[in-house]
């Protein structure tokens, strides 16, 4: 083979078939290739050097060496002998791995279904009160992909060369040699020039020196790499307590426990103590799954071959562990009548943190007839204890009871458990009135202080302890989706407004999203009542402003803003909310907005937590003879603020002491602190403090009186208990309505005999839930009518009435115009003129238009009283027409929605009257 005319025999040969393969145009693919085959030997395949798949796994093998580097565009023929084999297709490889991938993916989204609880585990679930699993059962719930072994991990040295396993074989130097080539049956390969080589039996570290020996006879001056290529399939017998028995063809490289998760592990009724692995009628491997799950050992893992048969046996003996252990389980012992009771808690990873380490209480079957209960010490003996088949161990936790130990909680400062010590007395857990201050009183008063970047306070986002993330500087565009965190040093359209819960001047009835318990801003941080998308109530102050559904319509004036024009909105829904709208419209309500033009409230003074309770405090305190509970009141302001010793009470352990505020327990008027608005025209404008027994004339003559542009007989007089009141009221009466139209139209739809009459109770009814819907988003105002003379000006016609927190009297200034809504043909307001009445301004509005129910028209006074058409006596010249108007009075007519009944009356009367007509004929003729 090595002598002169061998070579040139052989290179003639190449030329022959390289002229053949130039004229089938198969050339230029055998270049690009580098040293690809040049034809087809012995079912044989090669694969170019480029190709991952045929790259070494181990590149420790090429011993330092590296490939010849490869020229695409001008392909070169290596020097020296080339020897061919069957090309390999690099797709195959590919769309197996793919194919191997998507199985493995469809695998892990299927889940193994629960396994029917076992009699123990029922049994357990009894004593316990919770179903506790068989240990180690969930780690075969999913379907084996991470675990089985894939075709292209390495192959360890130790693995064993057979029967259809694929050797790749490269070599460089003298030969070039590039092909994959598959051991027959025989246990041999065939190389070209070189001849069959038996390599069955010689392990994967073995076989490159054993391959490079046997080339080393023919070949001089050549190196050789060899990898593994496709891995043969194996095939072995799961059989016993398995969850899927039977025959399975896994890879060469799977081990034991690779099997067990093909089949889906033990059953519950399966050993995973004693997995037998048999090899040739004999047990070659007790596998213990145990020593996996609890220490990671691995090593009597060994790996199969084929005609291995994996049995597993039946469960052994069983015991639950139960209570505070860190992995409460039903767990196997490996052998009968010698497992401890400390050999069961090592495999419950021990107890918890708050386990009681006094006892523990056993449970057991007594020879399989009654159970038994017994509490073993967790010393050193009862740990040696042994346990039995069925058995179950329940550790309790300690119990939460505080030694010597003190709790202050409520209005306090530092709420908590302190260390009781012997004489300890009240003023001692209390030590100064600071101690009363809490936490979130500081907090929201540093928040009224923050530097902000605008002068336009904004909502902050709150962390998940109810604290806003105080956070600043966020640069444009990186404020995401909340628009909270839109922050600007110029007024632009990502600028948010101050988000009011009810700002001070505007109409808050006409949120929809305000509810009905809505507190008042604080003319700052109002932040627990307003969506994340509404950064503002009213307004367009920056385009996440929401459109409101009740939109009111300024009277004659469609571009105002304002929430009420002149005194009076007009609400674009029904006639029952126009009243209700209204009804609670003023001249007083359009101070705040058109004194402050342009501009919304941005600051009030408002009490930011609620003041302490210092005439009642209690101990709560446990007897330690019967165990009954008794409250012990003292006096705080006694014990701290005048240091009376006789409230100053002893303190026991155990007691609870409970600081309330006055937002706790509802105190007379007196003691509580009354915040009341004095807006419009007065001397000194602004929140004050209301004295004890201070009445509302009191309160107006210590701010300094009334202007003298003051309308006292249009002053508005709001209180919050009474808006809570009337929106309770207006609740009730809409829920009534609710019911009466679900009976109508149940009725009516009983009463139908064809389709119009159908349909016509459909529209009443959709007609009817939308009078509903609009109803319910009217909101009360808490107006409470002073009843005063038009003529009123000076502050002793005041009534004197008693003060509340959050009262508020807006007095406005005189106006000069008096408004004409509702149904006529020109709404707008007019000029005041003493001469003129009802009547007059009605004209000035082109009188009531064919849509009017003039019958029932009102007049609003500015002091918020209605008088109606229907009550005004036209005896003496007292007619509704000839009333006197006064300054901000509205008159309102009303729509006529029952107009077209008196004529569908007639004609149906006239129908009637037809067929009885009819019927009286036909009854003469017959008789």
């Amino acid at each position: 083979m090595q002598s002169g005319s061998s070579r040139r025999f052989f290179r003639l040969e190449c030329v022959v078939l390289m002229a053949l393969l130039r004229a089938s145009g198969l050339l230029a693919e055998q270049y690009s290739q580098y040293g690809q085959a040049l034809g087809t030997l012995s079912g044989q395949q090669s694969c170019s050097p480029t190709d991952p798949n045929c790259q070494p796994q181990d590149q420790g093998n090429y011993q330092g060496r590296s490939l010849p580097q490869i020229n695409e565009q001008r392909p070169v023929l290596p020097q020296g002998i080339v020897i061919t084999g069957e090309p390999v297709d690099q797709n195959d490889t590919a769309n197996g791995n793919l194919t191997q991938a998507q199985r493995n993916a469809n695998a892990q989204n299927r889940l193994l279904p629960l396994d029917s609880p076992t009699e123990f585990q029922q049994m357990v679930a009894n004593s316990t009160g919770k179903m506790l699993p068989i240990y180690g059962a969930m780690l075969f719930r999913n379907p084996p992909s991470t675990f089985a072994p894939l075709n292209l991990v390495p192959v360890t040295p130790d693995y064993v060369v057979g029967p259809g396993d694929e050797l790749l074989i490269q070599a460089w130097g003298q030969v070039t040699l590039n092909n994959r080539y598959t051991v027959d049956r025989s246990g041999s390969i065939y190389v070209p020039q070189v001849g069959s080589l038996h390599v069955a039996g010689l392990s994967f570290g073995q076989l490159q020196d054993y391959l490079k020996g046997q080339m080393g006879r023919v070949f001089r001056n050549f190196d050789l790499n060899v990898n593994m290529g496709q891995l043969r399939s194996i095939q072995v017998f799961v059989v016993g307590q398995a969850r899927r028995p039977g025959s399975y063809t896994i890879s060469s490289l799977s081990t034991l426990t690779n099997a067990l998760f093909a089949t889906g592990g033990p059953t519950p009724q399966g050993s995973m103590r004693h997995i037998e692995l048999k090899r040739a009628s004999k047990v070659l491997v007790d596998f213990d799954l145990y020593d996996l799950l609890e220490r990671g050992d691995k090593s009597t893992d060994i790996q199969l071959l084929p005609g291995d048969v994996i049995y597993i046996p039946p469960v052994g003996p069983q015991v639950a562990v139960a209570g505070s252990v860190n992995v409460p389980a039903i767990y196997e012992l490996k052998t009968a009548n010698s497992t401890t009771m400390g050999d069961v808690l090592e495999l419950a990873a021990g107890m918890t943190n708050v386990a009681s380490n006094q006892k523990i209480r056993l449970e057991r079957v007594d020879e399989r007839r009654l159970r038994s209960l017994t509490e073993v010490p967790l010393d050193a003996q009862g740990r040696t204890t042994i346990l039995q088949d069925g058995d179950l161990l329940e550790l309790v936790a300690v119990v939460n009871h505080y030694k010597d130990a003190i709790t202050l909680r409520g209005n306090v400062a530092d709420p908590g458990r302190f260390t009781w010590k012997p004489g300890m007395r009240v003023r001692d857990l209390i030590p100064d009135k600071d101690s009363l201050i809490t936490r979130d009183y500081w907090l929201k008063r540093s928040q009224l202080g923050q530097p902000m970047m605008t002068y336009i306070p904004t909502c902050l986002p709150q962390t998940p302890y109810g604290i806003p993330d105080l956070r600043y500087g966020i640069p444009a565009g990186e404020e995401g989706e909340h628009p909270n965190w839109r922050y600007s040093s110029t007024r632009n359209p990502n600028l948010i407004g101050l988000p009011f819960g009810r700002p001070e001047g505007s109409g808050s009835q006409l949120s929809s999203q305000t509810t009905e318990d809505a507190p008042s801003t604080d003319g700052g941080l109002d932040c627990t009542a307003i969506p994340e998308s509404a950064t503002s109530l009213v307004g367009t102050n920056d385009r996440f402003t929401p459109n409101s559904p009740m939109t009111p319509t300024a009277a004659g004036n469609p571009q105002n803003n304002a929430p009420y024009a002149n005194g009076a909105a007009q609400y674009t829904n029904t006639a029952g909310a126009s009243r209700m709208s209204a009804a609670g419209a003023s001249v007083g309500s359009t101070v705040s907005s058109s004194s402050a033009g342009q501009f919304k409230p941005r600051n009030d003074v408002k009490l930011s937590e609620p003041d302490i309770d210092w005439s009642y405090a209690v101990i709560e305190r446990q007897s330690k003879q019967d165990l009954t509970t008794s409250l012990l009141p003292f006096n705080l302001g006694k014990v701290i603020l005048e240091g009376d010793t006789s409230q100053n009470l002893e303190l026991l352990p155990g007691d609870v002491v409970t600081i309330f505020s006055k937002a706790d327990i509802r105190v007379p008027q007196a003691q509580q602190t009354r915040l009341v608005r004095l807006e419009g025209e007065f001397v000194s404008s602004g929140v004050y403090s209301v004295l004890p027994g201070e009445t509302l004339r009191q309160l107006v003559q210590r701010a300094g009186g009334l202007s003298p542009d003051a309308y006292l007989y249009g002053a508005e007089f709001t209180r919050e208990s009474t808006r809570r009141v009337q929106q309770q009221r207006l609740n009730e009466y809409v829920d009534q309505i609710t019911l009466q139209l679900s009976t109508n139209a149940t009725n009516n739809a009983g009463r139908a005999i064809s389709a119009q009459d159908t349909a016509a109770a459909a529209a009443s009814q959709a007609q009817s839930q939308s009078v509903v819907n609009s109803l319910r988003q009217v909101r009360a105002t808490g107006r409470i009518v002073l009843e005063l003379p038009p003529d009123s000006h000076d502050v002793s016609q005041l009534p004197d009435l008693p003060l509340e927190d959050g009262d508020r009297l807006i007095v406005p200034r005189v106006p000069s115009t008096v408004s004409v809504d509702g149904a006529v043909y020109n709404q707008n307001s007019f000029l005041y003129d003493p001469s003129r009445r009802v009547g007059s301004y009605i004209r000035l509005a082109g009188g009531a238009n064919r849509d009017a129910d003039a019958n029932r028209a009102y007049v609003i006074r500015a002091s918020g009283a209605v008088l109606s058409k229907q009550y005004s006596s036209s005896l003496r010249g007292n007619s509704f027409d000839s009333l006197h108007i006064y300054p901000g009075d509205t008159v309102v007519i009303p729509l006529n929605l029952t107009k077209g009944n008196t004529l569908r009356t007639i004609v149906s009367i006239a129908q009637i009257v037809g067929q009885l007509g009819i019927a009286v004929a036909a009854g003469n003729t017959v008789f």
